[in-house]
């Protein structure tokens, strides 16, 4: 009869809180913008070459392990997100090799970009702002 009742006064106090629209789970600054807080709006493009300069198609990019595209025939991407601002945050980019030999063969390759609040331009009340970075990079050839 307790495990009943504790499962009913779980039930209504997830019930209550979703209809105030609390969030119960805690989640990744990265992920959602809170109602009530700031946020910034950055991009992250480039271009991925082989060490000849040419673009490689087909290389799977991402930030922090999501957010995820693929890079174009001229070998350029572009990834767009929303995130809070603090003094500054640095995020991983990876580019991954995922479409086996049909581009060649690349190592893998992850960079650390930093985005400080100094760097936000055309932003008002909440919302602070937007960034573009530009990362371009080339990957290396893996041996046969």
């Amino acid at each position: 009869m307790k495990i009943k009742y504790l499962k009913f006064k779980n039930w209504l106090i997830a019930s209550i809180a979703s209809m105030l629209g609390l969030n119960l789970v805690s989640c990744d600054k990265m992920f959602a913008v809170e109602y009530g807080e700031p946020y910034a709006k950055f991009e992250v493009k480039g271009k991925v070459t082989d060490p000849e300069g040419n673009p490689i198609a087909g290389i799977e990019v991402g930030l922090n392990e999501w957010n995820l595209t693929t890079t174009s025939q001229d070998g350029k991407y572009s990834l767009k997100s929303n995130y809070f601002p603090e003094s500054e945050y640095t995020f991983n980019v990876a580019f991954n090799d995922v479409d086996s030999t049909e581009n060649g063969l690349f190592k893998n390759d992850t960079l650390s970009v930093t985005v400080r609040l100094s760097e936000l331009t055309g932003g008002s009340g909440w919302y602070e702002g937007s960034v573009t970075k530009t990362v371009d990079v080339t990957l290396e050839r893996l041996e046969d």
